[in-house]
């Protein structure tokens, strides 16, 4: 997964992309969890990665036959950092384990199996849209469809996404497309089963 995310990331010509790196290194992204719950979208050690190289491949996938006029880069740009705020902030994990509240038969707290991660108690309330577009500004400069894709790629279904309804930039919709298919439909095993992008 990692040579498939650094071929992805070495596409990304801007300043600073280097630094960018560096920081998803530092911080996490590379084996954060997706999501908190078993029944959600990559709750695994490593889901965020997953969830983001399938992302931005089923993108380019939707870019080749919808909107090839949309930049490349910009598809796997927002593809790849789009969840970013889902890794440590302000030294704060988004997700911890999640330590069910009994003992196994050795006498070990244990971890939930349906719910294998909580959300991070001591971090501030700040939903990780936010953060994402925070954390990549800080490093390359995003052009303004990408900051509208960041922010809005939840689309619909959460209270934020209505403030661009019938506004959305097409790098927007391609992103929440592939967003949801694959935390929907690729990540529940709906389409055929391999670990790779089903499109």
């Amino acid at each position: 997964m990692r040579e498939k995310f650094n071929a992805l990331f070495e596409e990304i010509k801007r300043p600073g992309a280097m630094l960018l790196l560096g920081y998803m290194a530092n911080n996490g992204f590379f084996t954060a969890p997706a999501s908190s719950a078993g029944s959600k979208h990559g709750a695994v050690e490593g889901g965020l990665l997953l969830h983001s190289l399938n992302v931005t491949e089923i993108m380019l996938k939707l870019r080749d036959t919808l909107a090839p006029q949309i930049s490349r880069e910009s598809c796997i740009i927002v593809g790849l950092t789009h969840d970013i705020g889902k890794t440590a902030y302000y030294g704060k994990d988004l997700y911890v384990p999640n330590m069910i509240q009994g003992y196994d038969m050795q006498g070990n707290i244990f971890v939930s199996n349906f719910q294998p991660f909580e959300h991070n108690k001591e971090r501030l309330e700040i939903a990780h849209e936010y953060i994402s577009l925070h954390i990549v500004s800080k490093f390359i400069p995003l052009l303004e469809e990408e900051v509208q894709a960041i922010l809005f790629h939840n689309g619909q279904y959460v209270p934020n996404g209505r403030d661009v309804k019938n506004h959305e930039h097409p790098l927007t919709l391609l992103l929440h497309w592939a967003d949801y298919w694959e935390a929907f439909v690729v990540s529940k095993g709906i389409v055929p089963e391999s670990s790779e992008v089903m499109f």
